[in-house]
């Protein structure tokens, strides 16, 4: 009960400060094209989907993400994906992702199926066309990557309405205020202006025991 409560703290603690930063709402999306590269050896283990957009994938059809096993290649990064959903089993598979130029990557098209299968999953285990778009407009067109290899990892393309979406991940469930500062300032530094939500894993975390190990 201890443990569950200090959870619950520190998700409204987090809640807070999501809701204290403000923004504009960006009316076009491009993606920059004067972006930091990333060296995939510097990754931790394991990072995790705390915030994003409220986009069909994201806003009910994955309840979160972890993202484990980077792995520089000669042409980008791969990753394994472990998403949670709140009536199935989670759902793990490879990434294979091809760098195109600095923070700019390219999502291999074997890896669509997989995805697709497992982002467009609801709850009531139903297949969502509207999450399927998403995904659609991912593999459609490059996508952006930001992180300062310690603190954040900011996964952002554009869909088919123009519109960014936006999924962050951080090395703790929990992440600290400075984390939270320094990826919102690399947000505003690449003027992509949009509002996060916390992922449910996060937000209910006695019902996605053992998902941050």
């Amino acid at each position: 009960m201890k443990m569950f409560i200090l959870k619950k703290g520190r998700y409204i603690l987090l809640l807070m400060l999501v809701q204290s930063f403000e923004f504009i709402q960006t009316k076009q999306c491009n993606i920059p094209e004067d972006n930091e590269d990333i060296d995939w050896d510097n990754f931790s283990e394991a990072w995790y989907e705390v915030l994003h957009t409220f986009d069909p994938v994201m806003d009910k059809d994955v309840f979160g993400a972890k993202l484990h096993n980077f792995t520089k290649t000669s042409t980008g990064m791969n990753l394994i994906v472990t998403e949670l959903h709140k009536n199935f089993p989670s759902q793990t598979y490879a990434v294979h992702h091809t760098r195109k130029k600095a923070g700019i990557y390219r999502a291999a098209k074997n890896d669509e199926p997989a995805i697709k299968a497992s982002q467009s999953l609801t709850p009531e285990g139903g297949r969502s066309e509207d999450a399927a778009k998403i995904d659609d407009a991912l593999f459609s067109g490059d996508f952006l990557i930001l992180s300062d290899e310690e603190n954040y990892m900011i996964n952002a393309f554009c869909s088919y309405a123009d519109e960014w979406v936006v999924w962050v991940a951080f090395p703790s469930m929990n992440p600290t205020i400075q984390q939270l500062t320094l990826m919102w300032n690399k947000l505003m530094e690449k003027q992509i202006n949009v509002q996060l939500y916390l992922s449910e894993s996060v937000k209910h975390p006695e019902n996605f025991m053992g998902f941050n190990r």
